[in-house]
């Protein structure tokens, strides 16, 4: 099969040239369909397609695509395409999905993260002291808009892109944050409620020079703002929370469960909001927990396959664990919350989480549209996979704007009224 063939050839219909137009669009369509074909069959982790006949599976496709009339139906027939192989994590992104994170990290800081709480925009953090804070706004707000962006119309841009739909709450989260990224002392107008029935105020600020942590150069990855927090809770119970599996921050993770003593509780690891990282971290930490080997799981990719074995670690907490997960937290969370579940060792809080375990990469096609598409496949040592189906919580607990507005996370209070009755 020729990947290469030309995309000018003269297409004919009924007998008759189709005009210049017509003509650019099969041919750009054509290129787009060849590039993800092709990128699949090169780069898909299983060289038997699930037992499928690819290469047929291609050209029964590939004849639909003179007789497609609409950007739309090439979308679907693209979707349909991929559906094929019967996985959860492929998808096509549109053009619109370079809209979705459009502002680069420029060193600015609003003090302030948010949740998606009941298909609503909440603020979760307002660091007291920030721009963000000094103009008004403070956790369980509710964002209305961005810089004159409406979170309806973002919602409706998120929904349209093509991306992997279980993951649509996590681009919910991070387009609105995205929204007020810029450079110091760069304008940030929100409009926001301070209740589901408040009424709509405008906030203003200027972002402030980023002071935390920031992640090294790692693969394609730039460098970016990584945030820990380590703190002691009401009745001696440790708190970790992390927002990427990064290298830089497995220091302080392990000086922290390190120095957790007999007097602590239990401790709770948040990973709520965190899209993934470095895989192999999850042994890592799991390794600060356990007093025995494991093995996590299994990843398998095109030629050869990679153990998540865990090893006990000098100084490792032994005490009661819990772990946080919500609809945004991917790809090595849920590695580690599927794990630390599956063996007995911790017990799990919060909402499900989305089944997009895999490792996965965003290549760019013709025409900026984007394929998603898997480069592995993992499956837990019991031989349960994640992929499209997720995380359940052991015990599922909704975060409540109001509670949050009085400085109560739901779910944190959930885990820690568990570890106190574990002791």
């Amino acid at each position: 099969m020729n990947l290469s063939r030309g995309v000018s050839t003269l297409i004919f219909a009924v007998g008759l040239v189709l005009p210049p137009s017509t003509v650019r669009a099969n041919s750009l369509r054509e290129a787009v369909f060849e590039a993800v074909w092709g990128e699949v069959n090169t780069n898909y982790y299983d060289d038997s397609f699930g037992g499928k006949d690819w290469a047929a599976i291609g050209e029964a496709y590939r004849a639909r695509l003179p007789s497609l009339e609409s950007d739309e139906a090439f979308h679907e027939l693209l979707s349909g395409l991929l559906r094929e192989l019967g996985e959860s994590h492929f998808a096509i992104a549109s053009p619109t999905y370079s809209d979705l994170l459009k502002n680069s990290w420029q060193g600015g800081d609003s003090g302030m993260a948010v949740a998606l709480v009941g298909g609503r925009p909440i603020l979760k953090k307002v660091v007291p002291g920030s721009p963000a804070y000094k103009a008004g706004l403070r956790v369980g707000y509710q964002i209305v808009s961005v810089n004159g962006e409406s979170f309806a119309n973002l919602k409706k841009t998120v929904e349209s892109s093509g991306v992997f739909k279980n993951v649509i709450p996590f681009y919910l989260e991070k387009s609105v944050e995205n929204r007020w990224y810029g450079s110091l002392g760069e304008s940030v107008e929100l409009v926001a409620k301070s209740g589901a029935f408040g009424t709509s105020k405008r906030y203003a600020f200027k972002l402030r020079t980023y002071e935390g942590l920031m992640s090294e150069q790692l693969g394609n990855f730039g460098t970016m703002p990584m945030e820990i927090e380590t703190r002691i809770l009401e009745g001696e119970v440790a708190y970790l929370r992390f927002d990427i599996w990064f290298p830089g921050l497995m220091v302080a993770m392990r000086n922290f469960v390190r120095s957790l003593g007999d007097d602590v509780s239990g401790l709770v690891i948040d990973v709520r909001g965190n899209p993934g990282g470095i895989g192999l971290m999850a042994t890592g930490l799991a390794g600060m927990l356990v007093d025995e080997e494991f093995r996590m799981g299994t990843m398998r990719m095109r030629s050869g396959f990679l153990n998540f074995n865990v090893f006990p670690q000098k100084g490792a907490f032994l005490g009661p664990v819990a772990v946080l997960i919500d609809g945004s937290s991917i790809s090595t969370s849920e590695i580690f919350a599927a794990s630390m579940q599956e063996t007995g060792r911790a017990r799990v809080f919060g909402s499900k989480s989305p089944g997009a375990a895999l490792p996965s990469v965003f290549k760019k096609l013709p025409n900026r549209y984007y394929l998603q598409m898997a480069i592995a496949d993992y499956e837990t040592d019991k031989k349960r996979r994640i992929e499209g189906v997720g995380v359940l919580p052991d015990e599922a607990v909704a975060l409540s704007p109001s509670k949050l507005r009085r400085g109560e996370d739901s779910v944190v209070v959930a885990a820690r009224k568990w570890i106190l009755r574990q002791n």
